[in-house]
């Protein structure tokens, strides 16, 4: 951390698990060791909140190295208000500590496990911070593809560092500061701005995480409360992303043979499954739009559901050049016509015409659903009942009982009912620029700036937020969202 002259800095701690809101057996000593700060932290059990008392239950070390002095290191404990957490149920107000105020210029701060560890990586860095920033500019350098000189490019290469901060060893979170895990259709959707390697990495780590039902895992590290087991697109996404390696011959012969016989085993276990009544079937909160407020969470046979089924069948019919698979791909293909599509609406589920923006997923899943005429009817009818002013979609018809303007956090009124989610909106923008980039212009023009706006302007600097109230544009929900980011990269490059 560094500043253009010296300054006091004051150094606050919350050191906790990341859902853990418990107040009591909170710990920390400040000292000073081999010329820098220590700030040591233990959390234990206490009977005011616990079933056990005065329990330990881990410790972290966090070392601080500068290059000025410690002008108050009283260690206080201090008042704090998160109005972050007010909408999410989480604390809103807790006591932080604040170990020291520090005046100086530069900064390095380390944390482990030990004192030692902490101390050794701090003195090293600090040794290092001019090779380490050049480094840092490399890095960031190779993400950011374009040219400076608008907002436009500026808000693309701001969200490929975003996008790369919230990348691990395993894989992507799917955003910070709420969604610290690996949810399978958040890292298959933002794969795609990711770099080749790295995107091929996910889509061959998930070949392996196919379940006995066809589907794949909602998540695949750590857990969400009251996130349903297995998603129904999960699977859709990642052979879409498996597709789009396949048709540019960026698979090894060996890795196509993987992801046949992966995909040979989703569909059979889907259809014994999920399959009935000629459509694919999902339970109640299984696809995106995984809440339910005055409604049945999208329980039932979803239009974007029936277009990842087609595209699986589209690729299993060419990697197998079996007649099988491309009957199956017709015959759902000749009912989702007949029982989704009445020339200006295409259905979001089985009867129910809802209009919703889940039609633009189905659109870049599988455009051969309808003709180019079609789509545009259909974009026409949509965006007539779910186009938001300031540039993005609600995610419900505004006319609709369901339909809330303004985002109800945590509680699922708004969530999946009005609020405007970024990355959808730029789902729909790269599918209007492939059926009528001319006639959708402003459109896509509007979206494109509302996601820039809210990348360089809104929330979290540089990132891009979860979602939007319908009324006015805000950066709502989580404030650094990998898809939102993800989608919008994939936009400006499809707008080139």
């Amino acid at each position: 951390y560094q500043l253009s002259r010296e300054l006091p800095v004051e150094l606050f701690f919350d050191v906790r698990l990341a859902n853990d809101f418990r107040q009591w057996g909170r710990y920390y000593r400040s000292y000073e060791k081999e010329g820098v700060l220590v700030v040591e932290f233990t959390k234990k059990t206490n009977s005011r909140e616990d079933s056990s008392d005065e329990k330990a239950e881990f410790s972290v070390f966090v070392a601080v190295m500068h290059d000025g002095f410690v002008s108050n290191s009283s260690g206080d404990w201090v008042r704090r208000s998160y109005s972050l957490n007010a909408k999410r149920n989480s604390a809103s107000e807790r006591y932080v500590y604040k170990a020291a105020t520090i005046e100086a210029k530069n900064f390095v701060i380390s944390t482990a496990s030990s004192a030692a560890a902490a101390i050794k990586e701090t003195v090293s860095a600090f040794k290092s911070i001019d090779r380490l920033k050049k480094d840092g500019k490399k890095h960031y350098d190779s993400l950011c593809s374009y040219k400076s000189g608008s907002e436009t490019a500026m808000a693309a290469n701001s969200a490929a560092i975003a996008l790369d901060k919230l990348e691990t060893a395993q894989g992507l979170y799917a955003g910070l500061p709420w969604f610290f895990q690996e949810w399978t259709r958040d890292e298959l959707i933002s794969s795609i701005a990711l770099p080749a390697a790295a995107r091929k990495r996910i889509v061959l780590k998930y070949l392996d995480k196919i379940l006995e039902d066809g589907r794949l895992p909602a998540i695949v590290s750590g857990s969400y409360e009251g996130s349903p087991s297995t998603a129904a697109d999960g699977i859709g996404w990642l052979f879409k992303r498996a597709s789009e390696f396949i048709e540019k011959k960026a698979f090894r012969a060996s890795e196509i043979t993987k992801v046949k016989a992966a995909l040979k085993k989703s569909i059979d276990a889907l259809l014994k499954n999920n399959f009935r009544n000629g459509f694919i079937f999902n339970g109640s909160e299984e696809t995106w739009m995984d809440t339910e407020f005055n409604d049945d969470g999208r329980k039932g046979a979803c239009i974007e559901i029936q277009a990842m089924q087609l595209n699986m069948y589209n690729l299993m019919c060419k990697l197998s050049k079996t007649a099988t698979y491309k009957k199956l791909e017709q015959s759902l293909l000749q009912n989702v016509r007949r029982f989704f599509w009445n020339s200006g609406i295409l259905a979001d589920r089985l009867n129910d015409f809802t209009v919703r923006p889940n039609i633009f997923i189905a659109a870049y899943v599988y455009p051969q659903l309808l003709s180019r005429k079609e789509w545009e009817i259909c974009f026409d009818t949509a965006l007539q009942r779910l186009w938001l002013p300031w540039g993005g979609l609600a995610t419900i018809d505004k006319s609709h009982p369901n339909f809330r303007s303004s985002y109800t956090g945590e509680t699922n009124e708004s969530y999946h009912r009005g609020d405007s989610w970024f990355w959808i909106n730029n789902i729909a923008a790269i599918v209007m620029v492939k059926i009528n980039k001319r006639k959708f212009k402003s459109y896509i023009e509007k979206i494109a700036a509302a996601s820039a706006n809210d990348i360089l302007w809104k929330g979290a600097v540089g990132c891009g937020s979860e979602l939007s109230s319908a009324s006015s544009q805000k950066a709502e929900g989580c404030l650094n969202q990998a898809w939102s980011n993800a989608t919008f990269i994939e936009l400006i490059a499809n707008c080139r």
